[in-house]
């Protein structure tokens, strides 16, 4: 029983303390009204200042573009998106970027053809063409030109592909006095 009454006093002190009085039991609690000559109420224009936080604008998505790539020997995905990109985990990007042009294998890339590779517009490399002609000789062939000319055999690729027009007009025979149309540099993005 001593419990009941500490904790009727107890909150007795705290009415007490929170109120100013304690109400005895029984008593009713009224409001007291009070007169305005008892109080006297004091008005304060107060300014309230509103402004608004705006959130920094966002900076502005980066445009891509696509930008030709030269397969280079010894190239495979993993390599290209190792190199170009910093990681190596982007190869499947590339895959399905060129998955029309590589074909069912992704493991199956040539060099000399082309990938395209996707860019900010703002760091994309400038990949003009320059051309020189070249007089074919008696006993010229694309693999000897890609090597006399580019230092790799391979790059009669580029060769066939610059002047697929004049080699297919001549059945695939390299005719003397016909005026090829070679690179200057043979990657011209690198």
């Amino acid at each position: 029983m001593k419990t009941k009454e500490f904790v009727l006093l107890l909150s007795t002190l705290l009415i007490m303390n929170c109120a100013g009085t304690a109400p005895s039991v029984g008593e009713e609690i009224s409001n007291q009204e009070s007169t305005e000559s008892d109080t006297k109420v004091v008005e304060e224009e107060v300014k309230v200042e509103i402004f608004t936080v705006q959130e920094p604008e966002a900076p502005p998505l980066p445009v891509t573009v696509f930008e030709p790539y030269m397969i280079k020997r010894g190239d495979y995905l993993i390599k290209i998106a190792s190199r170009e990109y910093g990681d190596s985990s982007r190869w499947r990007e590339i895959y399905e970027w060129n998955r029309e042009e590589i074909g069912s294998n992704p493991n199956k890339i040539y060099p000399y053809n082309f990938l395209s590779l996707k860019r900010e517009a703002s760091k994309a490399k400038n990949c003009d063409l320059e051309f020189f002609d070249y007089q074919i000789q008696s006993g010229d062939t694309a693999w000897g030109l890609a090597d006399e000319i580019y230092g790799d055999e391979l790059a009669w690729v580029i060769i066939y592909m610059d002047n697929e027009r004049l080699i297919r007009n001549n059945d695939g025979v390299l005719q003397p006095g016909t005026i090829f149309k070679m690179r200057k540099k043979l990657d011209p993005c690198s």
